[in-house]
């Protein structure tokens, strides 16, 4: 997707300023009306196919005049304005209902890597959640995967310092405007990550805005959907981590977290995540690699050497194309097979070796076809 003008981008930030209007409004708005400009246009013109009230909020909005100086004091930061027509937004956030319609980011890591982890825990974490992080982190090097987390005291720290040093791109996403690190005791962690291709920093939040409870929580949101799979280590019973654990469900990507001893109050939550099957139990990535079907040293390509009927061949490129394991319902809505004939394709390819299927009636490549194959 091509950047957006800078006249439009100056009317989307201004139009997302406007009072009442959420990232699921405006995106309803541009889906009718094409651009943000257009939006304003049909204010002033009194166009009856938006509400009055919606109306008079915008025209009686200095949100233009803020969208300029908003807009002028982040290139003064060298900080980017993201929004989802382009392509540095974050891909794995568009699919989301509660998606942000702007985002800001500092830094030149891009946001759209093969793979992308979130690992998030406790703040009062303990050696061995220390230790955790770091053994994790040192055998996810090969798969050399984008590391998220929050910069926030204890486990996330811990992750982006553990990253820094081992050598992987990691990204911060903030529950403030990118002008006041969060926490301040951090600053210059957040220095280092915005420091050539080692990371950034990413929020939802212009110059300006203010601190709130509900801004860490929004922030859960970002942190689970930007990655194919999030890691929980240790976890109160009441953690912020099971929040973006939550997320990460309902967005149906996939959550791991780290056992630990039936008489840790940091664990029980991790616990509870496993033991209501909302997470899978994480004691070596092995155990990760095998679920998300990540294949490193991979030969050249190869060729399918045996020839496949219409519907397989349509549901193999289908999952092939897919960025993590998919849903037999999102097969059905993509292919458009009927049930009998999409379940027979899919037995057929298991059989063959060419799928593997997973728990909770999802598929995915099977290793040895994890590259693009000609079918």
């Amino acid at each position: 997707m091509a950047p957006l003008t800078s006249a439009e981008k100056h009317y989307r930030l201004a139009l997302s300023l406007v009072p009442g209007i959420g990232a699921a409004r405006l995106k309803k708005l541009l889906a009718y009306f094409g651009s943000a400009q257009a939006v304003f246009s049909a204010a002033h013109k009194g166009n009856t196919l938006l509400p009055y009230t919606l109306a008079q909020s915008i025209t009686s909005s200095s949100s233009l005049a803020q969208a300029e100086k908003i807009l002028q004091l982040h290139a003064s930061e060298a900080i980017q304005l993201l929004t989802t027509e382009e392509d540095s937004y974050p891909k794995r956030l568009l699919d989301l209902p509660d998606r942000p319609a702007i985002l800001y980011y500092k830094g030149q890591a891009l946001l759209n890597q093969q793979r992308v982890v979130t690992i998030v825990g406790t703040r009062q974490l303990t050696p061995y959640g220390q230790a955790a992080i770091t053994k994790f982190l040192e055998e996810l090097l090969p798969y050399q995967p984008l590391v998220v987390s929050g910069l926030a005291y204890g486990a996330d720290i811990w992750v982006h310092k553990q990253a820094l040093e081992i050598g992987l791109t990691t990204i911060a996403v903030l529950p403030t405007s990118l002008d006041q690190i969060y926490p301040t005791a951090h600053k210059q962690i957040a220095l280092e990550m915005c420091v050539g291709e080692r990371g950034g920093l990413l929020t939802e939040y212009p110059i300006g805005s203010g601190l709130g409870p509900y801004t860490f929580v929004a922030r859960n949101r970002i942190l689970a959907g930007l990655a194919d799979v999030t890691i929980v280590i240790e976890a109160k019973e009441k953690s912020g981590a099971l929040i973006t654990a939550y997320y990460a469900n309902n967005y149906h990507r996939e959550v791991f977290a780290l056992p630990g001893s039936i008489y840790s109050a940091t664990a029980a939550g991790c616990h509870r995540l496993i033991k209501r099957n909302q997470a899978h139990l994480l004691t070596h990535i092995d155990d990760l690699i095998y679920i998300m079907n990540w294949e490193v040293d991979k030969p050249p390509d190869t060729y399918i050497n045996h020839p496949l009927t219409e519907s397989e061949q349509t549901v193999f490129i289908q999952v092939q194309e897919a960025m993590q394991p998919i849903t037999i319902d999102a097969l059905s809505d993509a292919t458009d097979l009927p049930p009998g004939t999409l379940q027979a394709a899919l037995l057929s390819l298991e059989l063959q070796g060419l799928l593997r299927a997973l728990p909770g009636k999802r598929f995915t490549i099977a290793p040895i076809y994890s590259h693009k194959r000609k079918v």
